[in-house]
């Protein structure tokens, strides 16, 4: 198959040629890029032409941390509650939803959804009771909107093994009433599991659809590319289908979850024999050899689970996930055998932790292993910026909302420092904290952060070549040149024309994925 694209604003994001009017693909590939005269020399008899009526082209964005299965449930098969509602609200959210969850072993339906907003519960505070009156016999588990702690009414307690004897696990907490010590049902980061463990997944064929639905939503944005930042079973099988199906129009740099079982879907086990058998669940569109490490929680209230810096300067040990010594181990282990680590590290604290972990791995190693990679890298001290090109990390930027003032992280995100200090940066989404994948309005954010800013070729470097060079795949893929996958999109403004207040809103016309047209705007 041959199409010419004519007509167009292409921005390459190649120095050497960075505009163009055209490009012609072959096969999937690009196969010329420059001026329109110089496409139609080189088109082959029989070639389409493509009049994109001098619309701006660009590579096809490279969303560095997203979750596609968690993001496909959530917003197509699960219960979604009202922003803020407080529990009566909930109850009606639940009740008129008519989602059907899994069902587990014994015919329990379960209901799973979210997320609840902490404050909007006042003085009482979260408790189940609200749960076990609309819910006697059925189980409920509802995430948090930081996705990392969540709330289980008693049947799922029960159906857990969990009474209010519980003891609290290491990286959890499981919420307790003031006076009784009777569990409130409210579970913190590792607290989950239990319930987790206890919780029927969703048929193969329901994950299949969600992932299918996610990757649609990709296009819609212009996403070809992008980091899983929590592949485990469930949703490599469905990566597997689709693929197999020839359904799976999207590069996935898979990061094989290690040790988390709540984000894992299976235990500690199961986690690590996955990623034993890594190389049987490659595909066409999908790379196993990535890790997902969880070394703290997330900054956002009422719980504050992210591992910062004490007055002293000393890491807050009690919020780290993995012992220092495991975590060395582990990375000496998955560097040997040239796997890329996405260490997920909300604080200052747990970002020089996992520094700390990379440099024995350096020095065990040598310096030659893969560019691992700081998830989230919101909030580096000020001592530990050089330390990233030193030691080959990646800052990878998600989620990609600093500039929503609810959430109060405007201090953090210093882009402009990762760059100054000559370190690599990407940008993610972090879709399933998101609404959806649409990085518009994050790049919009980055030209708009005071003295952290940067300039717009910057911000669009950091979503196209940056996040390919960080999976490995800068030679084929993250810029339009020949002999690149012909994967690009057509916006509905050009980015440099426009005011910087208008960015965000910006809209994908077309989505080409290996020359393959997956998206066009109605």
């Amino acid at each position: 198959m041959k199409t010419a694209f004519i007509n167009a604003s292409i921005y390459t994001v190649n120095p050497d040629q960075p505009w163009a009017e055209a490009l012609l693909v072959e096969d999937g590939k690009i196969s010329a890029v420059g001026s329109e005269g110089e496409v139609r020399d080189a088109a082959p008899e029989g070639t389409d032409f493509v009049d994109l009526d001098g619309r701006m082209v660009m590579p096809g964005i490279h969303d560095a941390h997203l979750h596609l299965l968690f993001s496909g449930l959530k917003f197509r098969f699960e219960p979604r509650l009202s922003p803020g509602a407080a529990p009566q609200q909930i109850i009606e959210d639940l009740k008129t939803c008519h989602c059907h969850g899994p069902k587990d072993a014994a015919g329990n339906e379960w209901i799973i959804g979210g997320e609840f907003f902490p404050p909007a519960f006042g003085d009482e505070g979260v408790d189940r009771r609200f749960l076990d009156e609309a819910f006697p016999e059925q189980p409920v588990f509802l995430y948090d909107y930081s996705i990392h702690h969540g709330l289980a009414n008693s049947r799922a307690l029960e159906l857990a093994g969990i009474s209010d004897s519980v003891d609290d696990p290491r990286g959890g907490r499981f919420i307790r009433r003031e006076g009784t010590g009777e569990l409130t049902g409210e579970l913190v980061e590792q607290a989950r599991w239990p319930v987790m463990r206890a919780m029927p997944g969703h048929p193969d064929q329901t994950n299949a659809e969600a992932v299918a639905w996610a990757v649609s939503m990709c296009h819609k944005y212009g996403i070809t590319s992008v980091q899983e930042a929590s592949a485990n079973p469930p949703a490599l099988r469905a990566f597997r289908t689709l693929d197999g199906d020839g359904g799976l129009k999207l590069h996935i740099a898979a990061h094989l979850v290690w040790k988390e079982e709540g984000f894992g879907g299976a235990s500690a086990a199961e986690l690590d024999r996955l990623i034993e058998a890594r190389d049987a669940w490659r595909s066409a569109h999908v790379d196993t050899g990535f890790i997902k490490i969880w070394l703290d929680g997330a900054p956002l209230p009422p719980h504050m689970t992210e591992a910062g810096l004490t007055a002293d300067n000393a890491v807050e040990e009690s919020k780290i996930l993995i012992p220092s010594d495991e975590l060395a181990r582990a990375l000496v282990k998955f560097d040997a055998e040239g796997l890329t680590v996405k260490i997920h590290c909300a604080g200052e604290g747990a970002i020089r932790t996992a520094l700390d972990a990379i440099a024995y791995v350096r020095e065990h190693n040598g310096p030659d292993g893969p560019s691992h990679e700081v998830a989230h890298a919101g909030f580096i001290s000020d001592q530990d910026y050089g330390r990233l090109p030193e030691l080959n990390v990646t800052a990878e930027m998600s989620p990609a909302l600093w500039h929503i003032p609810e959430y109060g992280l405007q201090d953090g995100f210093r882009f402009n420092s990762v760059l100054k200090h000559g370190a690599a940066m990407t940008v993610g989404s972090d879709w399933i904290i998101t609404e959806s994948p649409n990085l518009f309005p994050g790049l919009q954010g980055m030209l708009q952060h005071g003295e952290e800013s940067v300039d717009l070729a910057t911000a669009i470097q950091s979503v196209t070549i940056a996040g390919a060079r960080a999976v490995n795949r800068e030679q084929s893929q993250g810029s339009i040149e020949v002999g690149k996958s012909a994967d690009f999109i057509v916006l509905d403004r050009n980015l440099f024309d426009v005011p910087v207040d208008d960015i965000g809103t910006t809209a994908v016309l077309r989505t080409v994925f290996e020359g393959e047209t997956v998206y066009a705007a109605d």
